[in-house]
């Protein structure tokens, strides 16, 4: 199977910014009080951004799942409930029954292979699969 995260090099890059405005337009005088070294600055002033610290699950391409099979649908959703931190599911083909009100395991197996088919999920190793950060995200807000 796939050793490490094979969606890793595909998931977006996003930066945060600070951005510091001056205050006024005259240098500031500091001084070191340390060696007495005077120096002239000018002052910023910026604002911090404070973030709940919830779980939470991003979806990012719900349009993936237009033209896929009930089946993959059901499948995808069960998928989802059970994403871990680092894009993985481990996947138990009992509970995902129960989840989706199948009786059969083999409606399961068909919409875990149109679902890789289309990308979305990856083989991890057996019973677990990488779920595309790319179309579905878990994560955690934490403080900035």
């Amino acid at each position: 199977m796939v050793e490490g995260n094979p969606y890793k090099v595909l998931v977006k890059k996003y930066r945060k910014r600070f951005k510091a405005e001056a205050v006024g337009t005259a240098p500031l005088e500091t001084y070191n009080l340390k060696t007495g070294e005077v120096r002239s600055a000018t002052q910023l002033v910026g604002t911090q951004k404070y973030y709940d610290v919830t779980d939470f699950v991003k979806f990012y391409e719900p349009g993936v799942l237009i033209g896929m099979s009930n089946g993959a649908v059901a499948v995808f959703s069960y998928l989802v409930s059970r994403l871990q931190f680092g894009g993985y599911v481990v996947f138990s083909y009992s509970e995902c029954l129960e989840y989706t009100g199948y009786k059969s395991r083999q409606a399961l197996y068909r919409g875990l292979m149109e679902l890789s088919k289309k990308d979305v999920i990856r083989p991890k190793k057996k019973g677990e699969w990488w779920v595309n950060p790319n179309i579905v995200y878990r994560g955690q807000r934490s403080e900035i």
